[in-house]
């Protein structure tokens, strides 16, 4: 080999190496090895986090839009992929990520908001924010399990319902009514309104509910910011269980309706009408999984749909998980076309 040559191919070996040795350092800080051979387990968990690690970039670069584009179908079924594994239940990857996407939730609800337009925000799962200037009113806000670890530690949960003025909680289960998040809002003298069967010893709770098959309930709601928005109440079910379906006006006269897991049949024929009451709801969150999708979100007719429920981490059977793909797939098959799906930790903003 003559000498430029031989120079050139140590110079190389030499910046290989070097290259190497600083990945490798860079590996050793974050406490994960290089080199992965006849170690499986360790190698699918460090993809994992570079999984996760992308797909939270990716929410960032590519956020929620009107319908379905292929950037946020390949973020949102990339994050399918990984939940539906249940390996990764409880995982160490999953923690950090949540961390990541709830942390941008905070950082956002501190800032303030301008404009008469209303913002949602997806927590987890059928936990929703929706805000305007004046509130930030929260929905089925709960910290969430998988396996060991608590999806939303309770010192980032309690950043999150600093920043919210009221609670709604719609029916009677454990994916939608945390005791120790309404504990949170009560200890701060906020708002909380359920159904007479949730947290039913708590005088402190607001159980409100029309009788069965009546029209809805109307009620003031003064909050602790010195602004008061009007809660209209449907008596709804899932199955037999009571589940409010709220509709609430905020002062600047924009409405949201959060179903919760609303799903009787014999209810359709009052909730397939809610329009001719509300003809003018902005944002409808709506279990992807709904009765009669087409005829529920048409029955609403609101500006915008916000689906909900997608991979709740506590349903074990995966297929009971709710998949991202699934709900672009229900979603292509509605009349409406005005819907956004939300991963963890997003927002979108209605002008």
């Amino acid at each position: 080999m003559n000498r430029p040559i031989r120079f050139l191919a140590l110079a190389m070996a030499a910046i290989f190496m070097a290259g190497a040795s600083l990945n490798a350092d860079a590996q050793k800080k974050q406490g994960k090895r290089v080199e992965f051979w006849g170690d499986q387990d360790r190698y699918f968990n460090n993809q994992t986090y570079a999984q996760f690690e992308a797909i939270d970039e990716g929410m960032d670069a590519y956020p929620p839009v009107i319908g379905e584009t292929p950037a946020r179908k390949l973020i949102l079924l990339n994050l399918d992929a990984i939940v539906h594994e249940t390996k990764y239940d409880g995982s160490d990857a999953l923690a950090e990520f949540m961390d990541a996407r709830m942390t941008k939730v905070i950082n956002s609800l501190r800032q303030p908001m301008k404009g008469k337009g209303m913002r949602v925000y997806k927590v987890y799962n059928d936990g929703f924010i929706e805000r305007t200037k004046s509130v930030k009113l929260a929905f089925d806000l709960v910290r969430g399990q998988s396996k060991d670890l608590v999806m939303i530690p309770d010192s980032t949960m309690q950043l999150i319902v600093d920043q919210c003025d009221a609670l709604f909680l719609t029916h009677n289960h454990g994916d939608h009514v945390d005791p120790v998040v309404a504990e949170m809002f009560l200890k701060a003298g906020k708002p909380v309104i359920a159904a007479p069967n949730i947290l039913a010893n708590d005088s402190r709770v607001l159980h409100w509910r029309g009788a069965e098959g009546a029209a809805p309930i109307k009620k003031d709601l003064k909050l602790k910011n010195g602004q008061t928005v009007n809660v209209a109440i449907y008596p709804g079910h899932q199955d037999q269980l009571l589940c409010n379906v709220y509709v609430v006006t905020t002062p600047e006269g924009r409405q949201v309706l959060h179903m919760g897991d609303q799903y009787n049949k014999e209810d359709m024929a009052w909730f397939t009408n809610i329009k001719n009451d509300f003809p003018n709801i902005d944002i409808f969150n709506c279990i992807c999984w709904a009765h009669r999708l087409n005829d529920t979100i048409n029955g609403v007719a609101p500006k915008l749909v916000a689906t909900a429920h997608e991979n709740e981490i506590g349903h074990h059977s995966i297929d009971h998980r709710e998949a991202f793909w699934l709900t672009f797939d229900k979603m292509r098959k509605v009349d409406h076309k005005n819907f956004v799906v939300l991963g963890w930790g997003e927002w979108f903003d209605l002008k």
